[in-house]
């Protein structure tokens, strides 16, 4: 395995740290109102990253996880390119991205794997650039480039397209898009949903947590414009009506979660709040529309923003990530989790 004498953390800008900081413990929050699940599930420990990172892409493509971008190497604007391979349990290094920059989004669809926007400075300076991966010949390409600038977007594939939502130029956005690979072109849909009677809150969101369930996409959890606003709002988009409806919300509000679809139910855990990182992890049942407890994470993390996930058989991958609030610290921890 390579690089197995990395520091499992490392400091953006403190180049003494190689174990999590002494404070992480009295930041962490652990706990959920939601009920125990009858089946909690459990956390298994695997093969660190060779490089630390937090605030990067994340992607399974046909049976590997992508990581790249971020913040590494004590920079805020990373371009390795780490890919594990789950058969083997080990990590490799690929092409590195092509344009440095953090909060990079990912989604893949067949042996492609694209990249939209990013900051290329510590999450402000957003740019517009985009890029595609092709697996086979370990090449990154440019596309066409986003038509507003941001970071912290949620790519999400559905059929043969993928959906970006929200994410932060200067503020928070709400806005929806598809991007349609065969013509490299994107266009706009009904954005993300704002205020109602029952659930006042805005539509403009970053650091969420997305998954596709059964067709229609849920958003759930982030923030407007830092996480002092986070929010548990749960909205689902309808592709087919091209329209937005809610759901019971995350029971504790947090931005920077991790979202994956396992078993019939949707799995958020970690996240961040003013002087909080989150181990809690919830699961949501879309027949029921409620929320129960799961077991926490081993090591608590941020720096997830909801796609710095990946689903490998019944297994939830969370490479990587914050273990303080910011992104002063990264980690080389990576687990999953599963109900088996």
């Amino acid at each position: 395995m390579p690089q197995m004498n990395a520091p499992l953390f490392q400091g953006l800008f403190d180049k003494s740290i190689t174990d999590i900081p002494d404070n992480a413990d009295k930041q962490r929050y652990m706990t959920t109102v939601a009920p125990d699940a009858q089946n909690k599930g459990r956390w298994l420990e695997q093969p660190r990253l060779p490089h630390p990172v937090g605030e990067m892409g994340v992607v399974e493509c046909q049976g590997k996880i992508h990581v790249f971008g971020g913040y590494a190497n004590h920079r805020v604007d990373g371009n390795y390119h780490q890919v594990f391979d789950p058969d083997a349990g080990e990590w490799t290094m690929k092409a590195e991205f092509p344009h440095r920059c953090n909060h990079n989004s990912a989604a893949a669809i067949g042996n492609k794997i694209y990249s939209f926007g990013g900051f290329v400075e510590q999450n402000r300076c957003p740019h517009s650039k985009c890029f595609v991966y092709d697996v086979d010949a370990d090449e990154w390409s440019p596309i066409a480039p986003l038509s507003r600038p941001r970071g912290a977007i949620f790519a999400l594939t559905v059929g043969d397209k993928i959906h970006l939502l929200g994410g932060r130029d200067v503020r928070s956005v709400e806005w929806h898009e598809i991007y349609d690979p065969k013509t490299d072109s994107y266009h706009d849909v009904a954005p993300m949903m704002g205020t109602t009677k029952t659930q006042p809150f805005a539509g403009q969101r970053d650091h969420m947590g997305v998954v596709l369930v059964d067709g229609k996409i849920h958003a759930i959890g982030g923030r407007m414009d830092s996480y002092d606003f986070n929010t548990g709002m749960h909205g689902v988009y309808d592709p087919q009506e091209d329209s937005w409806s809610f759901r019971a919300p995350l029971p504790v509000p947090r931005s920077g979660p991790s979202a994956a679809y396992v078993n019939g139910k949707i799995v958020v855990f970690g996240g961040e709040a003013t002087g909080m990182v989150f181990g809690t992890n919830e699961a949501y049942d879309p027949q029921s529309d409620s929320w129960e407890a799961l077991t926490p994470m081993r090591v608590p993390r941020h720096g997830l923003h909801g796609q710095t996930v990946a689903v490998i058989g019944n297994m939830i991958h969370a490479p990587g990530g914050g273990p303080v609030p910011g992104g002063r610290v990264q980690g080389a921890y990576h687990d999953a989790f599963t109900f088996d």
